[in-house]
């Protein structure tokens, strides 16, 4: 039985600048609420780099590099799942926008970037994205269930 389980729903929040000089904090704490939850090393590992994708994605695309903005993680702790969502005020990208790269065409034509889409959904259970156009705001919702 996982950690979660035994515990009440928990929610924690952490913002940071949109500076990718802070990645390796939201990467820390990814880990650390994965292993908290009662994920494996191995698992946890995958959840933090699926993060780092996410919050690079918001800094160097949602933002375009811009470093006064900020990046808004929620973590959420159920009996179910841990859920990250990551939260941003830049150009939002929609469900129907994402194109996952084929890994094998990849390998043949390899290039800078490209594969954090492809990470994000294979290391996390559901990745969704949603925009609110009353708030402005656009969210990434990472989800790794508990087994």
């Amino acid at each position: 039985m996982s950690v979660a389980a035994t515990m009440e729903p928990a929610e924690f929040r952490l913002v940071i600048p949109s500076q990718t000089r802070y990645l390796n904090l939201v990467t820390g704490l990814a880990k650390r609420a994965s292993l908290v939850a009662g994920l494996d090393d191995a698992t946890a590992a995958k959840v933090s780099i699926a993060v780092d994708e996410a919050v690079t994605n918001v800094i160097l695309h949602a933002y375009h590099g811009e470093g006064e903005h900020s990046v808004e993680l929620e973590l959420r702790f159920t009996e179910q799942a841990l859920e990250i969502h990551i939260l941003h005020s830049g150009q939002g990208l929609r469900g129907d926008q994402i194109v996952l790269p084929d890994p094998k065409e990849y390998i043949k034509h390899p290039r800078k970037g490209g594969l954090g889409l492809l990470l994000m959904s294979r290391f996390m259970d559901e990745v969704r994205f949603k925009a609110d156009e009353a708030s402005g705001r656009n969210e990434c919702c990472l989800i790794k269930k508990l087994d």
